[in-house]
């Protein structure tokens, strides 16, 4: 009988006209709602086994789902179809459709003809930014080439003013990565208990299962989260440079947690599993972040009379900075003015009971209109990004005192990087009205009584936001300003300026307390570093201006892994206490990477890394990490040994660039004094 003697799926040309060609020239892999061409071979001339051929169908299936479509002289672009386009003696050429709402998955694609079905091949379906009916589709070229072709990004750590660039290499087309994209998905809809295939048609179904497997308590996710500087057996997380690392280490370890992640790690790896399956994703930097406040709008935190803060509520406290994802999709389960981009975040949340750990995907326009009442997380982000924190005194017999001038926002300076280049872009309209607006104030009174008016037994995520919290009175006696640089060099003093005004009408006897204090990204104290007191009176409507140097052998000690200072001063007279604080962030050691102007494939090139120790002293043992995808094969590494004290060691790296276009070459420094300090370069590679 006639049978099939091989099909040609066409794999180059179908992969470049679905934007997959990146991830692989060996397989089928296409995006939904686009047609793909293949040429069925057959054994014999088909005119001699007309009945036989008379009724022929296609089979698409996955482990759990099967459709059956027949071939017909029209296709029909809103189902599963196949359309005969040419027709020789012994070749079918097919044209097969998929809908724009197919599940997306590794199917089989068999042909049938009367009782006997035949294997044609193997295929991959992802979601389709490019498509116009996909859930997932965006209509601008620049930003599907942001958000889902981009294999390069940045994410942003530091304060909220002094924002620091960390290279990242996504790598969602690397080997084996879409592999390992599904295999966690479907271990995701298992752990949450998913028995419908047919979900995964939805991008917010897989946001959420992607979501659940990234950093979970309840089951094995693929990275361990750890408190900082508590990096036993492990890798910090501060030293990874790209996902596919750690997406190769978990499945070769038989999905077992890699360790460690922080909430940067989260974000990047959940960036590269969506940004594979197709669904535009991008990370983004909130400074000054609520956590774990349970939708309250209220946070507080507690110093001691010196200005050390204390960590007295493990759960709840603002962190310097956090990450999370943002997601591009329309949003058919609810309104439509919710589509768009929507948040979602990775790091365990303490949440009501039943309620998955993970947060999202909450409509980003949900979370700054306040319509918390919209499921999905949306009052945990408002939270998060509109509370206020309260600063208590904790006296030495335990009392509690409310400190004036100590209210801090939440909510600062949200930042993404922006389409097609390597600026810093500022989305933070994108979730809050201005700061102290009418319309803030609207918001946040619909948030208020969106929550108060449900049942708070709900089982939905939609919890009782409470407390709307209003600034503490602020007494017109004393004010005190304290300013310093937002960013330091490793190795330089702090300069602190400190001015005290007494707007009374008396004179004052007033205590004032300087203190530098290291802190953890999550806002937990590491140590108290510095402090000096003074005592002095100030007349009536008189200023007193301070300035104060804080060596380096002071507060270098123990920065810690983000080296992170907090600087206080604490005020108190007779009747009151005041409190200033400031932010800082040290940076670290000029590490920097040169790249000759003009570069073609091929042609070999050497790169010039150098490195400049500030310090009095020398650093040791110190190694470089040298990584760049068309660049050179794997990471390098140069081992430079010490870098004395006040100088500048330079290495040469030869390579020769394999790829064309866009790249960019990451140096990572490493040495038992420091924390992974990176740098990098991106150039354009002009094609042989």
């Amino acid at each position: 009988g006639l049978s099939v003697k091989k099909c040609d799926f066409k794999i180059p040309m179908n992969n470049n006209n679905h934007h997959t060609g990146e991830i692989s020239t060996e397989r089928l892999i296409v995006r939904r709602g686009q047609p793909f061409t293949i040429t069925v071979n057959f054994s014999a001339p088909i005119h001699n086994y007309l009945q036989q051929m008379k009724r022929t169908f296609l089979i698409a299936q996955t482990d759990e789902i099967q459709t059956e479509f027949p071939i017909s002289s029209l296709g029909d672009k809103k189902q599963w179809s196949a359309a005969l386009e040419e027709q020789e003696p012994c070749f079918w050429t097919l044209c097969v459709n998929t809908p724009a709402n197919a599940p997306i998955g590794q199917y089989t694609l068999l042909l049938r003809a009367s009782q006997a079905s035949c294997l044609l091949g193997n295929f991959t379906l992802l979601f389709n930014p490019w498509c116009q009916d996909d859930d997932v589709f965006l209509a601008n070229e620049a930003q599907r080439q942001e958000y889902i072709l981009n294999q390069e990004g940045i994410i942003y750590w530091g304060t909220e003013n002094a924002v620091i660039e960390q290279p990242w290499d996504f790598g969602q087309f690397e080997e084996d990565i879409v592999d390992i994209c599904f295999t966690l998905l479907c271990l995701g809809e298992h752990y949450q208990g998913d028995k419908d295939p047919t979900q995964r048609k939805s991008p917010v179904h897989v946001c959420r299962a992607v979501a659940a497997m990234l950093n979970c308590n309840e089951f094995k996710g693929i990275l361990e989260e750890c408190d900082p500087g508590q990096y036993y057996n492990g890798t910090p997380p501060s030293k990874w440079l790209g996902s596919g690392p750690i997406l190769w280490q978990w499945i070769e370890s038989k999905c077992q947690p890699v360790r460690y992640g922080q909430c940067w790690v989260f974000a990047a790896v959940m960036c590269s599993v969506l940004r594979c399956l197709g669904i535009p994703t991008r990370v983004v930097t909130g400074f000054t972040w609520a956590h774990n406040t349970k939708s309250n709008l209220s946070v507080d935190e507690y110093y001691d009379e010196d200005g050390t803060l204390l960590s007295q509520d493990k759960r709840a406290r603002l962190w310097t900075f956090h990450v999370w994802n943002e997601c591009w999709m329309a949003r058919a389960d609810l309104p439509p003015e919710y589509s768009g981009w929507q948040a979602l975040d990775a790091t365990c949340q303490e949440k009501h009971e039943g309620s998955p750990s993970f947060c999202g995907p909450a409509p980003v326009h949900a979370i700054k209109e306040g319509d918390t009442e919209i499921d999905y997380d949306v009052c945990y982000f408002f939270a998060a990004i509109n509370a206020k924190c309260q600063v208590w005194i904790q006296r030495a017999d335990d009392t509690l005192i409310p400190v004036f001038g100590g209210t801090k926002y939440t909510g600062n300076n949200i930042s993404t990087k922006s389409v097609g280049s390597e600026r810093c872009e500022d989305i933070t309209h994108k979730y809050k009205h201005p700061e102290g607006s009418l319309k803030e104030k609207e918001v946040l009174d619909k948030a208020y009584r969106n929550t108060t008016n449900l049942e708070t037994t709900t089982t939905s995520s939609t919890r009782q936001l409470s407390s709307i919290p209003t600034t503490l009175e602020e007494p017109v006696n004393l004010y005190i300003q304290l300013q310093s640089n937002s960013s330091l060099q490793l190795g330089e003093d702090i300069p602190l300026s400190i001015a005290i005004f007494n707007l009374s009408g008396e004179e004052k006897a007033i205590h004032l307390v300087l203190g530098v204090q290291s802190l953890h990204y999550n806002g937990v104290p590491i140590t108290q570093l510095w402090k000096q007191e003074f005592n002095f009176n100030l007349q009536s409507n008189e200023v007193n201006h301070l300035k104060v140097l804080v060596p380096y052998s002071w507060h270098g000690k123990e920065l810690g892994e983000m080296h992170l200072l907090r600087l206080t001063a604490v005020l108190s007279d007779e009747d009151c206490t005041y409190l200033a604080q400031e932010e800082i962030s040290v940076s670290d050691p000029l590490l920097t990477v040169e790249l000759p102007e003009n570069m073609v494939q091929y042609q070999p090139s050497t790169a010039k890394i150098s490195l400049l120790n500030p310090l009095t002293e020398a650093l040791e043992q110190c190694v470089i990490a040298v990584t760049g995808r068309g660049l050179m094969y794997r990471q390098r590494k140069y081992r430079l040994g010490s870098v004395q004290a006040k100088s500048t060691q330079e290495l040469q790296i030869p390579f020769t660039p394999t790829q064309p276009g866009p790249r960019r070459l990451t140096a990572q420094l490493t040495c038992p004094q420091l924390h992974n300090p990176k740098s990098y370069r991106t150039t354009n590679i002009a094609a042989a």
